[in-house]
């Protein structure tokens, strides 16, 4: 049994702004109430915890914020002394954070206190600590109010689509008769093209498919897959008669998506299916799907079967998020100490605990062969791995290991957004470069893309502004900005990039007080007008707003519902499946430079990685048909329909912890 039990109450107010006395914002007030739940007397001299919102230091009330860094804050006393709590007794404090809490989610978490060296744990339930402040009854009219909103244009006799395919194909002609697929298959291919089937094979055998559909038998149905180079790009052709079943495409990725097709069409129904002409190809070439593995760590076997998921709804590009403020995961020979040191965090770590990741030093990282080994795995599957490597902001666990990488006389003060201090490499060092160059080296080697993204995001306000070595580059340069600072150094890494015979993504900020080579591609993801600005400029852009494809976003105003709100809005399942990138202000003219569509899921709030699934499940269907299929064959009654009457069979048999509330 844990010794200290702790309760926090939450209540809305209204506070005046320190600089504009005449205006209020909505803060919440946290009640914090720590008790002595052991026979015995407990000394505390810190209770830490962590919490993604901002707070007023000033309001605490009977404590104070002894550390806050990122995430990671820790409280004392008023006096200098620890706390003495006898048995039953109990510490209460209060203080605001500068925001509303709108989910479970959005609570503190990762609490621990601390008596000396000794970590103590604390008994605390999220779910459970609504209390009396944001009224339930509040939060239930407006869950009211949002499904009446999402239902309003929904016909519930809308039928769904004849067949188990998805994303919904170009055509499709029904035959007469049904093929028997309990016999197997006698595979005849060409061999370039055959090792897709045994691919799709290594897939049923990882998945929780209790009944198998690719088994070779000596009189099985024949398996003709042929290579036609009429057809273009990942397109095929699917011909299923009672004598066999024809594949046509240009190349393994063609192969690959008739296969999946096979495959979802044969998933309710095994034994036998109706014989039809498939002809398909997507819309976009860059159907992609991202993934945080800094704030939280993914084992290979979990990054696998996020590949299979991705694989299994025909998205092709897996942006692999590697290193961030919180932790480094790609092992470098160059620098053997970044996986020794700020690839974990924790208690006593060179990187406190952040987002609920408790005093347990936890994380890990990726060896270059595992590396190597998901590069390959996902290549089987048509996926292309790019991998990020965040710069010149995001380097807070960075820094801490390597000061040399940012300026002793600098003395320029500042936080990002996230509540990290002076994160920013410096671009007037030379030992930036030479780190960079090792680096990105041996990314080079390992990861076959042209790609490298360099993230280039968020750079804090006030960065670099009083750094000698930076004024000094600035005025050797004529710089009148240190916007023009982060556009030099991006153009210095996207020439070691070259040199490299790598191309540079970056996200949109790459490009607003800057120019790169046209040559990579920029991700939009704050909304669609920097994309849009993007390619009226000539760059070639991938369609990310979180607004629509943030998965990592609440899907609902439901408190018990995990997600960030920093959007303003919810991305619900229809906010998915209505985003067309090709809207009224894309002209004809620049379609050609919109690559696609990508979804992010970016892992703050995943700390409990059994929502994982929740928050991809069912948004990342409806992103593989945005990228897919044409909007003028989208209907989004259709697409619910499709949800209920096929997709969570497949879900349930799968044993994927998909949203159910999208389902009833």
């Amino acid at each position: 049994m844990k010794q200290l039990k702790l309760e926090i109450a939450l209540f809305e107010k209204h506070v005046q702004e320190q600089h504009h006395t005449s205006e209020a914002s909505i803060a919440t007030q946290l009640d914090f109430s720590l008790t002595n739940s052991s026979a015995e007397p407990i000394s505390i001299e810190k209770l830490a915890t962590t919490f993604i919102y901002p707070i007023d230091q000033s309001s605490f009330v009977n404590a104070k914020v002894l550390t806050h860094s990122g995430t990671y804050l820790e409280f004392g006393g008023q006096s200098a002394q620890p706390i003495l709590l006898q048995s039953g007794q109990s510490w209460k404090f209060s203080g605001n954070a500068s925001a509303v809490l709108n989910q479970y989610s959005d609570m503190p978490a990762g609490f621990f206190a601390l008596s000396g060296d000794k970590v103590i744990d604390v008994e605390y339930t999220k779910e459970d600590k609504l209390a009396t402040s944001i009224s339930k009854v509040e939060i239930s009219a407006a869950v009211e109010e949002v499904a009446a909103v999402a239902t309003k244009n929904i016909d519930t006799g809308v039928e769904s689509r004849a067949i188990n395919c998805f994303p919904l194909p170009k055509s499709i002609v029904m035959g007469q008769g049904t093929a028997d697929l309990t016999v197997g298959f006698v595979l005849k291919a060409h061999s370039q093209l055959q090792s897709q089937f045994f691919c799709m094979q290594e897939i049923e055998s990882q998945l929780a498919c209790a009944d198998k559909l690719f088994v070779l038998a000596e009189k099985g149905l024949t398996l003709d897959i042929q290579l036609d180079a009429v057809l273009e790009t990942e397109a095929y052709q699917l011909n299923i008669s009672a004598a066999g079943i024809l594949i046509k495409a240009s190349d393994r990725a063609g192969v690959h998506n008739a296969l999946v097709s096979l495959w979802q069409i044969a998933s309710l129904n095994v034994h036998s299916v109706a014989c039809m002409q498939i002809d398909d190809g997507p819309r976009f070439e860059w159907r992609g799907q991202h993934l945080d593995t800094a704030r939280v760590f993914y084992t290979v076997a979990e990054i696998k079967t996020f590949i299979n998921h991705m694989s299994l709804y025909k998205l092709n590009k897996f942006h692999w998020h590697l290193v961030d403020d919180e932790a480094w995961r790609m092992q470098v020979n160059a620098y053997p100490q970044l996986c020794e040191k700020i690839s974990s965090r924790g208690h006593g770590q060179l990187v406190e605990p952040q987002y609920g990741s408790g005093a347990q030093a936890s994380g890990g990282f990726y060896t270059q062969q595992q590396m190597r080994e998901i590069v390959d795995y996902a290549a089987q599957r048509n996926i292309e791995v790019i991998p990020e490597i965040d710069i010149p902001g995001h380097c807070y666990a960075l820094l801490k290991l390597l000061p040399e990488l940012s300026e002793a006389e600098d003395q320029s003060d500042y936080q990002s957004v996230q509540g990290y201090r002076n994160n920013c490499l410096n671009p007037a060092l030379p030992a930036t470069y030479q780190f960079l160059e090792r680096v990105f080296k041996e990314v080079a080697e390992i990861f076959p893309s042209q790609y490298v993204h360099i993230g280039a995001d968020e750079r804090p306000e006030g960065s670099w502004q009083k750094s000698p070595k930076i004024a000094a580059l600035m005025a050797e340069q004529g710089f009148s900005s240190t916007e023009q600072v982060q556009s030099y150094f991006l153009n210095k890494v996207q020439q070691m990039l070259a040199r490299l015979g790598k191309k540079t993504a970056a996200w949109e900020e790459a490009t607003e007080q800057g120019e790169l080579a046209k040559d990579g591609y920029i991700v939009s993801w704050k909304g669609t007008v920097a994309g849009i600005n993007a390619l009226k400029r000539g760059y070639q852009v991938v369609m990310a707003p979180a607004q629509h494809c943030y998965f990592d976003v609440a899907q609902s105003r439901h408190w018990d519902e995990p997600g960030l709100t920093w959007t303003g809005g919810r991305v619900g399942l229809q906010q998915v499946y209505d985003y067309n990138p090709l809207g009224e202000e894309i002209s004809a003219n620049l379609v050609a430079n919109l690559k696609g569509i990508q979804g992010c899921l970016w892992s703050e709030n995943l700390y409990d990685k059994s929502i994982v699934e929740h928050q991809l499940f069912p948004r990342i269907i409806a992103l593989a048909e945005i990228c897919w299929g044409e909007p003028s064959r989208q209907n989004f009654s259709s697409f619910q329909a499709d949800l209920k009457n096929y997709h969570q069979p497949l879900l349930d048999a799968l044993q994927i912890n998909y949203r159910r509330r999208d389902f009833a």
